[in-house]
Formats: structure tokens, C-alpha cells, sequence
């Protein structure tokens, strides 16, 4: 799923490209993609869009006193191309716009998770999908004593808490991974658990990771709209088997569902090797 650095280049990109514009129509391919009803979707034909940003790992379409906003989740992208060009089975949701292009949202796979919400603005942090969100971790709020209060509270492992957005916005299995590589600390740690100086680690962890990620993002994608993480700008997250950055042991993995935990077992781990539970159940 696109993280932060990803969805900031994509919504600051976005904004340049069709900021002022003015939606003509609305067109909702995948029945599953739209989640409100009211306002209805209609609502947004005839506004124009006052700027585009994230907030979190969504992307805001602010028309005025409503807004549009959408949730990408693992398959969906968006991309603004003219609206001549054909449609094909992956658009799930489009704004046409008045200079004779589309935005569209694609959702690529069988699995239909992307979601799209017409709200009212002074409603927007309030209601689904935005009202039960944490801090986010670039914000001048985000400071270290804030970070430690909430892993006090937390009894799961440290890896899980970076990915709640209920305590922290817009990271998840990709940077929680990079993160905690950065801090050396344990993905599996129990985050209530962590040391102040562990705490001091993790928040220069997430500021410094965060920071440097959204910087070479925006120098990967130049003016472009992003439509796939650039694997060759993670250190260790699906790097499995290759040599750590830092000390060269190869990079162990662990596999649970649709996730992934990749780790330098002699940085993070004090040189334990966690069993891969997908090799484990195979086994037995």
C-alpha cells in the first residue's frame, strides 16, 4: 500500500497538474469503489478544485465546502490523461475536467479495495475515512515525548504500532520496515517495552527516514504522477537475502499473510533468525 513519501510526491504532483480546473462530469465504473451516498457523488459536477494534498495515506480533493477523498489502498492508482483515451477494466472511478482531461482512479487485480468518499469539508477529519487517525510524523507535533507516551500504551510489537494509524499516520509495512532498520531495533520487540533510548532512536528513525525517502521520491518522480514504489530507493524492505547496507548480513525475512518483515538479523535482531511462518506451516 503507498505509504508517505509516495502519496505526498503523488498529491503534491497532482495539485501542479490540475489545481483550478473545474469537474464536468463524474463516472463510477466500480460499484464497489464509491463508500458515501451523501452528499451524492453528483454533488461535485460544476466545483472546482481549490488544491489537492495528503493527509495520511489519502489523497484530498478539496472543492469548496466539500471534498473528495480517496483511498488507494494496495492496487489503486491515480492518473490524469485526456479524456479521449480509452477506458479499460482497471478505471474504477473518474473526474473529468473542463481542459479535455481525466482523472481517473485505477484499481489493477481482482481484489476491489480502493475507495473513493464525497464529504462535506467542515466534516472532513471528523468522519470515515479521517476521523479516527493518529499524528502525522513530519507534523511539528510529532515530537519524541509524544511518540513515548503512545508506545507506553501500546502492548504489541513495534513493528504493528508504527503501522496503526491511529497513533501515527501514513507509514506502514514498507517503512515501518525501513524505520526500524534505521534505529536498529527489532521489528518484534514489544513497544511498550522500549528503553528511552530505544524511544530516542525510533523518532530519529522515523523524522530521518521519512525525510530522506520524500526528498528522493521527489527526485525518482520529478513533475510525474507516481504509479509504483521505486524498490531501488528502500534499504532493506523486499530486500530479502541481500546484504544489509550497513554490516552486509543478509537481509532475513518473515512472511504472515500479505506481509512481509524484513530485518537485518545481526543490526536489529542481536543475531537471532526469526522463523518464516509461511516455511513453518509448510513443514509441518
Amino acid at each position: 500500500m503507498p505509504e508517505l513519501p509516495f502519496i505526498e510526491v503523488l498529491a503534491g504532483n497532482l495539485k501542479e497538474q490540475i489545481r483550478g480546473r473545474t469537474i464536468t462530469a463524474v463516472r463510477v465504473k466500480s460499484p464497489s469503489v464509491l463508500k458515501t451516498y451523501d452528499p451524492p457523488v453528483e454533488a461535485v459536477v460544476g466545483r472546482a478544485i481549490d488544491t489537492v494534498r495528503r493527509v495520511g495515506k489519502l489523497v484530498v480533493f478539496t472543492l469548496g465546502d466539500l471534498a473528495i477523498v480517496t483511498h488507494l489502498m494496495r492496487n489503486g492508482r491515480l492518473q490524469v490523461v485526456p479524456s479521449r483515451q480509452g477506458q479499460n477494466k482497471d478505471v474504477a472511478f473518474v473526474l473529468s475536467l473542463d481542459d479535455g482531461r481525466d482523472v481517473r482512479l485505477y484499481e489493477i487485480g481482482p481484489k476491489k479495495r480502493a475507495a473513493a468518499y464525497v464529504v462535506r469539508s467542515s466534516a472532513l477529519l471528523s468522519v470515515e475515512p479521517l476521523g479516527d487517525l493518529g499524528i502525522d510524523p513530519l507534523s511539528e507535533e510529532f515530537t519524541a515525548t509524544v511518540l513515548a507516551d503512545m508506545l507506553a500504551r501500546d502492548t504489541g510489537q513495534v513493528k504493528r504500532f508504527l503501522t496503526l494509524q491511529r497513533y501515527i499516520t501514513s507509514i506502514g509495512n514498507t517503512f515501518s520496515d525501513e524505520i526500524l532498520w534505521e534505529a536498529r531495533l527489532s521489528p518484534f520487540a514489544p513497544a511498550h517495552r522500549l528503553s528511552d533510548g530505544e524511544v530516542a532512536r525510533l523518532f530519529a528513525a522515523i523524522k530521518e527516514t521519512l525525510s530522506r525517502a520524500l526528498g528522493e521520491h521527489r527526485t525518482h518522480f520529478g513533475d510525474t504522477l507516481p504509479v509504483k514504489e521505486p524498490l531501488e530507493l528502500l534499504r532493506v524492505h523486499r530486500h530479502g537475502g541481500e546484504p544489509c547496507p550497513r554490516c552486509g548480513t543478509p537481509i532475513a525475512v518473515v512472511h504472515f499473510a500479505e506481509r512481509e518483515t524484513y530485518y537485518c538479523p545481526r543490526c536489529q535482531t542481536g543475531g537471532k533468525v526469526y522463523a518464516d511462518r509461511r516455511l513453518s506451516r509448510l513443514l509441518k
